[in-house]
């Protein structure tokens, strides 16, 4: 699968950033906004492939934004605002998981949250309706494409966690390896051992789907 190129942060990028975080934590509202614009459909995106379910993924998002506000005056962001954010996300939905699982074994339920291999792939294709460019013109190609990129999505899903939250920070947000090492508190290293299995994996897994 080809891989977007990414390139690492400018500069400039970096101080308008920290601008940023300095506006926020003085109580600027406007760009409070700006940072909710530019990362809360991404962010939603990323917290569904944890949680399944579009209400507590949105849920998961709204918590980070509002700790940010919330606690903007001591606001600390030691790494890139966009990899705190998805690290931010990350944490609460495993707590979220984690928790689950504990009232899964309470009650005596099975403890995947309800969600069978249809229901998943179901929600997995939703997201990807979602977030696709243009349809291609021809009705066959068009089938063909959702065909494929079902069948990708279905095998990024069925991988280890880390090795499916690295090849999705990759693919759908376009991360470079060092943000992904900051999201999964790793390093650059690790994340591209991770990719590069990752990719081993869907390979196998796409060629038996063709089979």
């Amino acid at each position: 699968m080809p891989q977007p190129v990414v390139n690492e942060p400018s500069a400039k990028a970096h101080g308008e950033e920290s601008n940023l975080v300095v506006r926020i934590r003085r109580g600027d509202e406007a760009a409070f906004e700006s940072l909710y614009l530019a990362h809360h459909d991404e962010l939603w995106r990323f917290a569904y492939t944890y949680v399944r379910s579009r209400e507590v993924a949105e849920e998961l998002v709204q918590e980070v934004f509002l700790a940010v506000w919330g606690t903007r005056a001591t606001w600390e962001v030691s790494t890139r605002v966009r990899a705190w954010l998805y690290a931010s996300v990350r944490n609460l939905a495993l707590n979220h998981l984690r928790h689950e699982r504990v009232i899964a074994r309470t009650i005596g339920v099975p403890g995947d949250a309800g969600f069978g291999a249809r229901e998943r792939a179901s929600g997995w294709a939703q997201i990807e309706k979602m977030t696709m460019g243009a349809p291609p013109m021809d009705q066959q190609l068009a089938l063909e494409a959702e065909e494929l990129d079902a069948a990708i999505v279905q095998a990024i899903a069925e991988l280890p966690e880390r090795r499916r939250i690295a090849m999705t920070l990759r693919w759908r947000h376009d991360m470079s390896s060092l943000e992904i090492a900051r999201v999964l508190r790793t390093t650059p290293e690790s994340v591209r051992t991770l990719l590069v299995r990752a990719r081993a994996d869907l390979t196998a897994l796409l060629e038996r789907a063709r089979h």
